[in-house]
């Protein structure tokens, strides 16, 4: 595979202000059983919990994406579980622009790293249950309605 490369700003807004955004979200399951969340830095939903996730680039596979965005967002070397749907959310406000993101949601297994957050985090950890603070709506009801925590 060819080394994927990020979209400038101006790229990014050009594209999808015109067409769907290709995106991977990710359970990112250790050992134990934990579920790993991210308290966002940046728009959209600063300061809200959610799952690690990010954009399919270009000649990359669904599921190389997801390894690439688990090692970048959480620090852990995963392998790939299983593919438990999709999330949509059509009318995302970034900035002055409007884009449509659909997201494969891939659940993977922590096999070595250790826990580390990127840029984009205001804060990173490890759940056993949804926290009760707020929250991206859309993935605490995908993680309620798959199972992944308890309602």
């Amino acid at each position: 595979m060819k080394t994927p490369h990020r979209l400038s700003d101006e790229d990014f807004a050009h594209i999808y202000s015109m067409v769907p955004r290709l995106n991977v979200d990710l359970i990112v399951r250790t050992a134990d059983g934990g579920v790993v969340l991210i308290k966002r830095s940046i728009e959209p939903h600063i300061g809200a919990w959610h799952v690690p996730g990010g954009t399919v680039y270009k000649e990359e596979r669904m599921y190389e994406a997801a390894v690439r965005v688990a090692k970048n967002e959480t620090g852990f070397d995963v392998v790939v579980d299983k593919q438990l749907g999709f999330m949509e959310f059509p009318f995302e406000k970034r900035g002055d622009l409007m884009i449509h993101t659909i997201s494969i949601v891939i659940e993977v297994k922590v096999v070595s790293g250790e826990l580390k957050q990127d840029t984009n985090a205001k804060e990173i950890n490890i759940f056993y249950k949804l926290p009760e603070e707020d929250g991206i709506p859309e993935h605490f009801t995908f993680l309620q309605e798959n199972g992944v925590f308890e309602k």
